[in-house]
């Protein structure tokens, strides 16, 4: 059974702002309509979501630049 998120439910998974998570829907990631406590709201799966942002972190030079470091550290510790 895949689980829902709302936006603010999707934004607090991925550590991200609303708005991030609004960007990403108007980039392409799907979105679906639910009905909750009445009103209609807008939700992702979140497999969908975790893979969205597991791309968008892939693709952020930032993110390689950390990701390099903390590798560089780990191999310097395991040498010596």
């Amino acid at each position: 059974m895949a689980e829902w998120l709302t936006y603010r439910e999707a934004a607090t998974r991925t550590h991200r702002s609303i708005r991030s998570i609004n960007r990403w829907r108007r980039g392409g990631m799907p979105m679906e309509w639910q009905k909750r406590d009445g009103q209609r709201v807008r939700v992702v799966r979140l497999d969908i979501l975790l893979a969205w942002w597991r791309e968008r972190l892939n693709s952020d030079p930032a993110h390689q630049y950390r990701l390099r470091k903390m590798r560089n550290q780990h191999d310097t510790q395991h040498a010596e």
